[in-house]
């Protein structure tokens, strides 16, 4: 009998840390995920091939770039590029998709980002990407956000990444501007 209750103690002692990880985890990936707005926020997007050029940072402010890119690696839609919604410090700002972009500017300082697909299917939906940066003034920061396909048996993921301003420009300039609207 005193096996038992040992036991059954040992047990619920291992089953309360269980829950107390798991809770700790659900916190952890709420505060990772702060970057990102609210679950409920979508968008309607357009592209546009109207003549752009590069922006130069507003006076005592910095610029970002994100950067839709598809590289025809979309194997799970084909014919299509995947909507991915863009936070910044915890709210929705914008969205894009394979070969488009949007842009912001920011105070100087450190800057949280997000990309979320969108998709009505949530197995899709739960594919995000993460990054932050230390914004100074007059300086300008590029972000490529992709969907990264790993062969026929791992499963994708959404990657953001910043990367360096002369391949930023040239994505810029030949990709399509992102024209988002928060869906009503």
């Amino acid at each position: 009998m005193k096996t038992l209750l040992a036991i059954f103690l040992l047990a619920g002692s291992v089953l309360a840390q269980d829950g107390y990880i798991a809770d700790k985890s659900r916190a952890e990936i709420t505060n990772a995920t702060a970057a990102c707005g609210p679950e409920e926020t979508h968008f309607d997007l357009k592209t546009s091939d109207a003549s752009h050029s590069i922006a130069q940072p507003e006076s005592g402010k910095a610029l970002f770039y994100v950067i839709g890119y598809d590289g025809n690696q979309n194997i799970l839609c084909k014919g299509c590029a995947i909507v991915a919604r863009v936070g910044l410090d915890g709210a929705w700002i914008g969205a894009v998709n394979g070969n488009s972009f949007l842009s912001s500017s920011v105070a100087p300082g450190e800057h949280h980002l997000c990309t979320q697909w969108q998709s009505r299917l949530s197995s899709r939906s739960k594919y995000l990407a993460l990054n932050s940066f230390i914004a100074e003034v007059g300086k300008t920061y590029y972000f490529r956000m992709r969907l990264i396909v790993q062969g026929q048996q791992g499963p994708p993921f959404l990657d953001l990444e910043q990367i360096n301003s002369d391949q930023g420009k040239y994505m810029v300039l030949t990709s399509r501007t992102s024209e988002s609207h928060p869906k009503k």
